[in-house]
């Protein structure tokens, strides 16, 4: 299976925006949140960073989205998305792959957060040597994977 990665552009804020969206929709399990606050939020990063994310292509067809960025001593992975349609295909995995040589190469960690519901997610980090390090309010977990695991 081969992917390419391509920046994403201002045509795929929308896109990205629903997804994140429609995550947030799902999985957030603390309903006294303000969710306009937080939507408004969402909406401005991805619109800040628009250029640091990537379109996921599978066969020469977009698939999906990441935003991997440096946080001090680490990178986060931030928005990964797989379309639906495309899930369960190794379509995840080849990404983490992938996000996994540039840790590599940058000699740094990689770290996500990720919501404690969302077990298809989790499923998959655990799989690709991911670990749990901290439970926020019951909410979200953050996920650690060592650059030498």
């Amino acid at each position: 299976m081969k992917l390419t990665f391509k920046s994403a552009s201002i045509d795929d804020i929308d896109r990205i925006f629903g997804l994140e969206k429609k995550l947030i929709n799902d999985y957030e399990t603390n309903l006294n949140l303000d969710f306009e606050k937080i939507f408004a939020w969402v909406r401005k990063k991805i619109e800040n960073n628009i250029e640091n994310y990537k379109c996921i292509y599978f066969n020469g067809v977009k698939v999906g989205y990441f935003f991997l960025h440096n946080e001090g001593e680490k990178l986060e992975l931030d928005d990964l998305f797989i379309f639906e349609e495309f899930q369960g295909k190794g379509i995840g995995t080849k990404v983490l792959e992938y996000v996994d040589s540039i840790a590599k190469e940058q000699n740094k960690d990689v770290f996500l957060y990720v919501f404690t519901k969302n077990h298809r997610a989790i499923k998959l980090y655990l799989k690709n040597g991911f670990e749990i390090i901290e439970n926020i309010r019951d909410s979200r977990y953050i996920m650690n994977k060592h650059v030498n695991s």
